[in-house]
């Protein structure tokens, strides 16, 4: 049988490693409400990370949410054209006004000068996204945002295992959040955290995370059930374990991948910051055209490749209309994402890039 190369496909643990992990909640019925496997994962992943805090929640855009409101934000979040739409969902639903900014063409993160250029009296915070685990400007946005008196919210949703500074790169902004989604270099299926270093902050966004309840279950703030289960958590705590074995896995596919297709005169690769995860591959290429060519030929070699992230969000109109992004949109039309989970090896990886260098 012809083997698959998904973009998508989850770097997973065995099948018995997880369901062992359920056995006591099948045995005590505690299958979430912040039972002991969600509270074990919370500490795995600060023990793994070397950070203080992590507040697991169901998946990564409601832990967006949940930051704008601990945060208490009301007005304009600056977010990059460059992302996923949970981004935007995220602002959008806690009625807060989104504008977009341009990227920098070569890390694909946001630009500090389109910050600055985005700025007005309705401002109130950015949300930086760290794109493919690639950490942003750090420096430059902490300068911006102390300067204009405005809140970070750091979408961190590929950046598990990214550090800046030799730190996790979950401990800068306000606060950071990740998504534990199954496409995502640590996954629990479904799932997403938060990250924060004001104690009170933190304890505020536990209290939002289930219906503003406190311990004794007295009704603090209006929150919402923002909880992940016990099955996600097992699934977590039974990936997490290869975590490491990961990190290095994505690393050693993206540069076999890179080192391949360096030579391709109209292929370009995103610039990488110090302390990426690498947790995507992707590749630029000179046009759409091309960018459409070689994904057509891969997927007749079996090899699904993804546009991402494709349109750039200022473009999608019944979203959020907005001025012009160029470099995003010109970067989004070309750009793909070639499969890197654990089940793609060395020799995929030079399979594929023949491919593209043969097309």
């Amino acid at each position: 049988m012809k083997k698959n190369f998904h973009f998508g496909y989850p770097s997973l643990c065995e099948l018995d490693e997880f369901s062992n992990l359920l056995k006591d909640s099948w045995d005590s019925n505690i299958i979430t409400n912040n039972g002991p496997l969600l509270q074990k994962l919370e500490k795995k992943i600060c023990e793994v990370l070397n950070i203080n805090n992590y507040c697991a929640v169901a998946n990564g855009t409601i832990a967006l949410q949940l930051a704008i409101e601990a945060l208490e934000i009301k007005g304009t979040i600056l977010i990059p054209a460059f992302s996923w739409i949970a981004s935007a969902n995220a602002v959008k639903w806690q009625k807060c006004k989104v504008k977009y900014c341009d990227i920098d063409p070569k890390t694909l993160n946001i630009c500090p000068n389109s910050i600055k250029k985005n700025i007005d009296a309705s401002t109130e915070a950015i949300m930086p996204v760290h794109i493919f685990g690639n950490p942003c400007d750090i420096k430059s946005i902490l300068s911006i945002s102390k300067r204009y008196n405005l809140k970070v919210i750091y979408d961190a949703a590929h950046s598990f295992g990214t550090t800046f500074n030799g730190k996790s790169v979950f401990l800068y902004g306000d606060i950071s959040c990740v998504s534990t989604h199954a496409t995502k270099i640590f996954n629990t299926a479904e799932g997403g955290g938060l990250i924060c270093n004001n104690e009170n902050l933190k304890e505020k966004i536990k209290l939002l995370r289930y219906f503003g309840f406190d311990d004794d279950k007295n009704v603090i703030l209006n929150g919402i059930n923002a909880k992940m289960s016990e099955i996600h958590a097992a699934l977590g705590l039974a990936n997490i374990k290869y975590f490491s074995k990961t990190l290095i896995h994505r690393k050693k596919i993206y540069s076999i991948y890179r080192n391949e297709l360096n030579n391709c005169n109209n292929i370009a690769f995103q610039e990488i910051n110090k302390g990426s995860n690498c947790s995507y591959s992707p590749i630029i290429f000179e046009d759409e055209k091309i960018c459409l060519k070689i994904q057509k030929v891969l997927m007749k070699n079996n090899v699904f490749a993804k546009r991402y992230f494709y349109p750039s969000l200022n473009n999608i109109k019944n979203l959020v209309a907005n001025e012009a992004c160029p470099n995003s949109e010109s970067i989004s039309k070309r750009i793909l994402c070639l499969p890197s989970s654990n089940n793609i090896n060395n020799e995929d990886a030079l399979f594929i890039s023949r491919i593209i260098k043969n097309a």
